[in-house]
């Protein structure tokens, strides 16, 4: 099982003991620009504009905020079909819906469960391993966004698509699963030589119930698809399916657009945004389609319609500057670059990437300037202070270096037993 396993979480911020680890959900898409950007682990020397996915469940629609006819417009999808979008035009699947195949898996996977723990314990050993008699052996695919009857038949899945399967399938057995958005450091992927996604988070939650809480010392458990990478100090917390849903129909909506595949990115983005209309980074998604077209000016009121609703969000700004440069405003292109910047100047784990592609390129000394500045601004994270420890050993430091594993020592949580 590749990095799958469980961890702990209290049910208020600041978390209990876990096994790291990460996975992939949400996605921003960047395409080239003038502006600097940072891969998850090596320096990029080209930048790129910004669109993001996200993922999760339900289908329940919401009543949509009043907004302005130009947006009104935009929503219509008329540049982009060549007429007014319908409801009937929009997509529909069956998120939460198991097959009696599915059904019967589950059962069986939970059949012999002393506890309610076993239950939780055994339906996730059942899909991940192979090796148990007639589990599924579910490999990670980052992006790939499917639905639960999808991914069971494939097995195959990237954490958004795992977290519908697993939290489907528990509700069938007794299992009160919920989705559980985590905000992971910002990490960014380079998909091909154009296009840059930045990664965002969901997981499993499962709730323990009040008369096993002494038992397991903790409120809740955490499942994880990459287990390897999450941290259980992130800050997280527990979504609605309906929210689900629309971050699942984003996801979809990047993987067409990948495609080039305007119609179809369009639909799934408009249906996330009638179950959900206040993330930013749908709407930037939605600019992105409209820029792909060379619609300018769509594609400029709607970025400043996400930027709006997160003021902070740095797609947006990368995207807006993108923009203008396309446009020749550029004065309009460098403010929004420079707020880009300031914002990624200002952001710890920013510092942190640029720390480790310096380390990774030999440039132990830069790299060391970098994650210091990360632990002026966060002194709380674990692997800051392991890649300082890393340079001061390689330096020969052995005195700094002994003081960052000191610090490593009481920050790491003690393993749970």
């Amino acid at each position: 099982m590749r990095g799958a396993y469980m961890a702990w979480i209290s049910s208020v911020p600041g978390f209990a003991p876990g096994n790291p680890g990460l996975a992939y959900t949400c996605v921003t898409w960047f395409e080239k620009t003038i502006m600097v950007s940072v891969g998850s682990i090596r320096l990029l020397t080209v930048v790129f504009l910004a669109l993001t996915v996200t993922g999760c469940v339900v289908t329940t629609s919401k009543p949509v905020q009043p907004y302005s006819d130009s947006i009104t417009d935009i929503l219509s999808g008329k540049a982009i079909l060549g007429h007014e979008v319908t409801d009937a035009e929009l997509p529909s699947h069956d998120i939460f819906t198991l097959t009696p195949e599915m059904l019967a898996f589950a059962r069986k996977a939970v059949s012999r469960s002393d506890t309610y723990f076993d239950k939780v314990k055994n339906l996730h050993t059942a899909l991940m391993s192979a090796s148990v008699p007639h589990g599924r052996g579910i490999i990670y695919s980052a992006y790939v966004t499917e639905e639960p009857k999808v991914v069971f038949e494939q097995r195959r899945a990237n954490c958004l698509s795992f977290t519908l399967l697993y939290v489907a399938m528990a509700r069938a057995v007794g299992i009160n699963a919920w989705v559980n958005e985590v905000q992971i450091p910002p990490t960014w992927d380079l998909r091909d030589k154009s296009n840059m996604v930045f990664l965002r988070h969901v997981n499993v939650r499962v709730p323990i119930p009040g008369d096993m809480r002494n038992i397991l010392r903790n409120d809740d458990v955490i499942i994880d698809l990459e287990m390897d990478r999450y941290r259980t100090n992130y800050t997280q917390r527990r979504i609605s399916d309906t929210l689900a849903s629309a971050q699942f129909y984003s996801n979809r909506a990047m993987e067409f657009l990948e495609q080039n595949n305007y119609a179809d990115a369009f639909l799934n983005l408009r249906k996330s945004i009638s179950l959900s209309d206040r993330q930013s980074h749908v709407w930037s998604n939605l600019g992105v389609v409209y820029s792909r077209k060379g619609l300018w000016r769509e594609a400029e009121l709607v970025y400043l319609h996400a930027l709006a609703l997160n003021p902070q969000d740095l797609t947006v700004m990368n995207n807006l500057s993108y923009l203008y440069s396309q446009t020749a405003n550029k004065e309009q292109a460098v403010k929004y670059s420079r707020l880009a910047q300031r914002y990624r100047e200002s952001n710890p784990f920013y510092q942190f990437n640029l720390a480790l592609s310096a380390f990774e390129h030999g440039d132990d000394g830069l790299a060391l300037r970098f994650v210091l500045r990360a632990l002026e601004r966060e002194k709380k994270e674990v692997r800051f202070y392991e890649l300082a420890a890393s340079i001061y050993e390689k330096q020969g430091r052995y005195g700094q270096a002994k003081s960052m594993q000191d610090k490593i020592k009481k920050l790491k949580p003690v393993a749970a037993e």
